[in-house]
């Protein structure tokens, strides 16, 4: 039976514990916005457009462009073994086979559409741009069309499996205000890229992406409230979209 005197040193103990697991998920949901930042900074940039070899293969916007995206699998697995660490041990093995297996599926798909489209978009704009031939339209298709869609697969699939994650091993750690401010910054940085990557280029298969991951986070953060990686996708994802529109249609 517990007494009362204990109750004040448990939860002083819980509360010794919780803080180090939400100082973790700042951490990396800053990282994940940072690479999103980055990432615009290095399409929009004129720093990185020389080539990276003598031999011309590149140059280092698309070598960036594939670290970053390295980065950002790296950060998606790490953020989901972290809902798993800090939910309660009865949810820990909730569905982990199924999204394990989504998000591997999804991190093949999301590299093989980065690595097709940085090298294709390259050789698109470099030797394609004047003299369009049947090779040419064998490059723009894998450049525009081919690498979009599977890259995109691959990135809805990552969101899904992350999001589904923090749903299956919902976090016990009370989420406070600063958190959320926390929380709400990194995403609005998050939201910031998304405008500075969407709002400036003909609508595509892009917004319709974005805008998808956005009704997903709204739904489930609707169904599971105060879930920080819920939150973070809610704000960043309907903020960046809405933004986004609102400069298109002005």
């Amino acid at each position: 039976m517990k007494t009362a005197r204990s109750q004040p040193a448990e939860a002083a103990t819980l509360r010794s514990h919780r803080e180090p697991g939400h100082q973790h998920l700042h951490l990396l949901l800053g990282l994940v916005s940072l690479v999103l930042v980055a990432v615009s900074v290095n399409r929009r940039g004129q720093l990185t457009l020389g080539y990276a070899l003598p031999n011309e293969f590149l140059r280092w916007t698309e070598l960036n462009n594939m670290a970053l995206g390295l980065l950002t699998v790296l950060l998606y697995y790490l953020l989901i073994e972290h809902v798993r660490a800090v939910s309660a041990p009865s949810h820990r093995e909730r569905g982990r086979r199924l999204l394990g297996a989504l998000f591997v599926t999804g991190a093949y798909l999301y590299a093989a559409g980065y690595g097709n489209h940085e090298v294709t978009n390259y050789l698109h704009g470099r030797f394609c741009a004047s003299e369009p031939s049947r090779l040419c339209g064998v490059i723009a298709f894998n450049d525009e069309s081919f690498s979009h869609g599977v890259f995109f697969m691959g990135f809805v699939l990552l969101s899904v499996a992350l999001m589904l994650s923090q749903a299956a091993a919902p976090d016990q750690m009370p989420l406070a205000w600063v958190d959320k401010a926390i929380v709400t910054v990194n995403a609005l940085f998050a939201a910031g890229a998304i405008v500075a990557n969407l709002a400036f280029e003909r609508i595509g298969l892009d917004l319709l992406v974005v805008t998808v991951v956005a009704v997903l986070a709204v739904f489930l953060l609707y169904r599971m409230p105060r879930q920080p990686i819920l939150l973070y996708h809610t704000i960043a994802y309907s903020t960046g979209t809405a933004a986004t529109l609102a400069l298109k249609l002005a």
